[in-house]
C-alpha cells in the first residue's frame, strides 16, 4: 500500500472520527447509556455496541473485502488469517471511565498490512485530538484535519526512567528490576500505557497477560512511527496481526536502543 493510499485513508476516517467523537460526549453528558456485562465480566454499553455498529457499517461500505474485527462484534473475532489489510476497531477504550464521565477514553481504529502495524489512529473524544502514525511518516498529533504537530520523543534505554509492565507476578518484577536497573510500575491497561513514553517519562511497556489486538495494533503503528519497536508474541511465537487470531499472550514496545539480551529475556522468561 502506498503512502498516498495511507493519506487518503486517515483523510476519509477523519471526519468519520469527529462525528463518533460528537455522539460520544452527548451520550456521556447526557448519562443516555445502559451498562451490561461480557461473559468476562468486564462492563460494556449499549453506546460500545451502537459505535461497533457505525464503524463497521462504514469501512465495509468504504473498504469491501478487507477483513473487520471489532471488540464489540463478536462474529468478527473468527475471520480467514493471511489477509493483506485487517483492520481493528475499539469503539470505546476505556469504557470504565466514559461510564464514570471522565475524559480518559478513546477510540482506536488501526490496520496491519501483511500482518504488521502500519496504520494506528488514537482518537480522544473530549479534546477532539487525533494522535496518529503509519509507517511512512512521523507520529503526528492533530488538533484538526490540517493542524498538526509531529511528536518526536524517543526516550533511550539510557534515561533510566520506569518500565511499565503488565501481568508481571510480584518475583518477576523483581527479576526485571534487577536485570534492567529500571524502577517498574505496574499497570492493568494497554493502549493508553503503551504511548505513554510520548508524553510522560516512562521507557517503555510490557505485557505479559492475554491482550486484544484492537488495544495493541493502533498504539504500535503510533509508536513504531516515532521510532520505538514492538512485537506481539502468542505461546512463545512471534505472531502478526494477521493471523486469524484476535489475542496474543505476550507483547513489547520498547525504545530502539533497548539491549538485545533484554528483549530476549522479557520475551522468554515464564511469567
Amino acid at each position: 500500500m502506498s503512502e498516498k493510499e495511507f493519506k487518503l485513508r486517515f483523510q476519509w476516517l477523519y471526519p468519520h472520527l469527529e462525528e463518533a467523537g460528537r455522539r460520544l460526549r452527548m451520550h456521556q453528558r447526557n448519562n443516555n447509556f445502559e451498562i451490561h456485562k461480557k461473559q468476562d465480566g468486564s462492563k460494556v454499553t449499549d453506546i460500545d455496541r451502537q459505535m461497533s455498529h457505525f464503524w463497521m457499517e462504514l469501512l465495509t461500505g468504504a473498504f469491501p473485502g478487507e477483513t473487520l474485527v471489532s471488540e464489540e462484534d463478536e462474529s468478527t473475532h473468527r475471520y480467514d488469517p493471511n489477509g493483506s489489510v485487517t483492520w481493528y476497531i475499539d469503539p470505546i477504550d476505556g469504557t470504565g471511565k466514559f461510564i464514570e464521565g471522565s475524559s480518559n477514553y478513546f477510540v482506536l481504529i488501526s490496520f496491519s498490512v501483511g500482518g504488521k502495524a502500519s496504520f494506528g489512529i488514537l482518537y480522544q473524544p473530549e479534546r477532539n485530538c487525533v494522535l496518529y502514525g503509519n509507517s511512512y511518516i512521523r507520529t503526528r498529533l492533530y488538533t484538526s484535519p490540517h493542524d498538526y504537530r509531529e511528536v518526536h520523543q524517543t526516550n533511550s534505554w539510557r534515561n533510566q526512567r520506569p518500565l511499565v509492565v503488565k501481568g508481571a507476578n510480584p518475583a518477576l518484577r523483581n527479576r526485571l528490576e534487577t536485570m534492567t536497573h529500571l524502577p517498574i510500575r505496574r499497570s492493568s491497561n494497554a493502549a493508553h500505557n503503551i504511548i505513554s513514553p510520548l508524553s510522560t517519562p516512562n521507557t517503555g511497556f510490557l505485557s505479559f497477560r492475554k491482550t486484544a489486538y484492537w488495544d495493541l495494533l493502533a498504539p504500535s503503528a503510533i509508536m513504531e512511527a516515532a521510532g520505538y519497536q514492538t512485537s506481539i508474541m502468542y505461546r512463545g511465537e512471534p505472531a502478526r496481526y494477521n493471523d486469524g487470531n484476535v489475542f496474543c499472550d505476550r507483547y513489547y514496545c520498547l525504545p530502539p536502543d533497548t539491549p538485545d539480551e533484554i528483549i530476549e529475556y522479557a520475551s522468554t522468561v515464564t511469567t
